[in-house]
């Protein structure tokens, strides 16, 4: 189980589904109840943007991740005080470990200090036609927190014991960002399966570096 990362409110005990319209930015349960909406702030120099449970501001996004080396910084409440940092998350560029049509986000959490080990990790395949948030530094089936298909709006799939907020804020950053715009000539499963295996030879690369000093 992982720990809830906005809310433990938001945490179901039972697999549950979510739709969201990226053109509003509005997130619909499966009954199309209204669950979230996001507000751009006009004339923000960081592309600030907060996400609103009705009227609440649950978060603030404070955006650089379209630039070389950016990221987006997610503060809970709707201001960038460095005490209420949750989590950062970081676009991993031009890496030869990546497959072809696949974009790999790295979450950081506000105590991951040296960021050595990312806390999540997010692929998404393509042009944003499907997305997977994973909780830890590898990719495993038994790490999958949450799925997304794109529909022309994200159907989301969020498993029991995951904090929904906390995907459909990831998935808020997803829609923003610049992906591969190459065709598709693989499928998402042998491109994920890929990416494990390009994982892995880096983590044990890492781990006989340590070994030796």
């Amino acid at each position: 189980m992982t720990a809830p990362v906005i809310d433990v409110s938001y945490c179901n005990t039972q697999t549950c589904t979510i739709r969201i319209n990226t053109e509003r930015g509005v997130a619909y349960d499966e009954n199309r109840d209204f669950l979230f909406h996001i507000k751009k702030t006009l004339l923000s120099p960081h592309n600030r943007r907060v996400l609103y449970d009705k009227e609440k501001p649950i978060v603030s996004f404070y955006s650089k991740i379209l630039k070389p080396q950016g990221r987006c910084k997610v503060f809970r409440g709707e201001r960038n005080d460095p005490s209420q940092l949750l989590f950062s998350v970081k676009k991993v560029n031009n890496s030869s470990n990546i497959p072809d049509n696949t974009t790999l986000l790295n979450v950081f959490l506000a105590n991951n200090n040296e960021e050595i080990e990312n806390n999540f990790r997010v692929i998404i395949g393509g042009r944003k036609e499907s997305c997977t948030v994973y909780a830890g530094e590898y990719i495993s089936d038994n790490d999958i927190l949450a799925h997304m298909r794109n529909n022309g709006d994200f159907d989301v799939t969020v498993y029991p014991n995951v904090d929904y907020a906390f995907i459909v804020a990831l998935l808020m950053i997803v829609k923003d960002i610049n992906c591969s715009t190459h065709s598709i000539t693989q499928t998402a499963y042998k491109a994920l399966k890929m990416l494990q295996l390009s994982l892995s030879s880096l983590a044990s690369a890492k781990a006989l570096v340590v070994s030796k000093k």
